[in-house]
């Protein structure tokens, strides 16, 4: 029913051409369209007012087809969807990209003057065992973003400073429900769950010492797509989903693509899952027309559907 794994992360940006410098220059992806939404598309999908604009980028690497979607909304809220926000809080939380040199890139966005939730710190998986040195940084608009240099052999190939995104990560309360609705619902596939050993990573996101944590990756088979990371801890977050949503600033959805848009309507309604806008028509940037639908998944995150027409 989903097509090939994550489509689109979409970003809402406070200035569309210096979120462009940032993925486009320093992170090495390459800007593939530029396109602006029409209202009525922005108030039936978001709910927006008659009167919001929207102006579109999307970028991408070269070995995988998701794109980055950043639109700068007129007028936007100014506010940053993390801003006031605890790591643990429930919801949208991190793009995760592959690094050649994760203590390169600390040193580099220190200077900068990019702020830090995490300074590198290296640790193994011992279900693995693979060896990663990570870092988390808050980009534009707060924005947190993740760098993973993998120490163990065999060590990827790289061709720049950046490599492809590896995961798209949400902060969860219950882990049954989201697998149910990722797994089960739309058919992708769980390669990952296992509760954590006691603190791994509490110092990777601030949690309080002895914080238990759980951790699933869920993909779609056999696509490069980058992987969906759940992270459930037994420190008790809120909810995000009254912030994370335009035209406030950060990540506010993730989108996939279907081959049969009003099957899944169907079995979204049959399992109760909450339909945010009715099927809506959106001519691309590429002159192609899609019919789309946004939801409030389990855990309060958007996700938007679309299929060609």
């Amino acid at each position: 029913m989903i097509k090939n794994g994550i489509a689109r992360i979409l970003i809402g940006v406070r200035d569309l051409n210096k979120s462009v410098e940032f993925y486009r220059d320093i992170l090495q992806m390459s800007v593939v369209a530029d396109y602006s939404l029409d209202s009525k598309t922005i108030e039936q999908l978001w709910n927006l007012p008659e009167e919001t604009t929207a102006q579109a980028i999307l970028l991408k690497n070269d070995e995988q087809t998701t794109l980055l979607e950043l639109i700068e909304f007129k007028p936007h809220s100014g506010k940053c969807i993390r801003t006031d926000a605890n790591t643990w809080d429930y919801g949208l939380f991190t793009i995760a990209f592959r690094a050649k040199d994760v203590d390169a890139a600390y040193d580099y966005f220190k200077q900068k003057g990019y702020k830090f939730i995490c300074p590198p710190i290296t640790y193994t998986f011992s279900w693995g065992p693979v060896t990663v040195k990570e870092a988390i940084m808050l980009g534009p608009d707060e924005t947190p973003i993740v760098f993973i240099e993998r120490l163990s052999e065999p060590k990827p190939v790289i061709k720049g400073d950046f490599g492809i995104m590896l995961d798209s990560s949400q902060v969860v309360e219950d882990m049954e429900e989201i697998t149910k609705f990722y797994a089960d619902i739309l058919g992708l596939t769980t390669i990952f769950d296992q509760v954590l050993p006691q603190g791994m990573i509490d110092d990777i996101l601030n949690l309080p010492t002895g914080t238990e944590s759980r951790m699933a990756f869920i993909t779609q088979p056999e696509s490069k797509t980058p992987a969906l990371e759940f992270i459930q801890c037994s420190v008790k977050g809120k909810y995000l989903s009254d912030v994370a949503k335009p035209p406030n600033l950060g990540i506010f959805a993730i989108a996939f693509a279907t081959d049969d848009l009003s099957a899944l309507i169907e079995k979204l309604q049959k399992h109760s899952i909450k339909i945010l806008s009715e099927p809506v028509e959106i001519s691309t940037f590429d002159h192609k027309q899609v019919r789309a639908i946004v939801v409030e998944a389990p855990n309060g995150v958007n996700i938007q559907f679309f299929e060609d027409i």
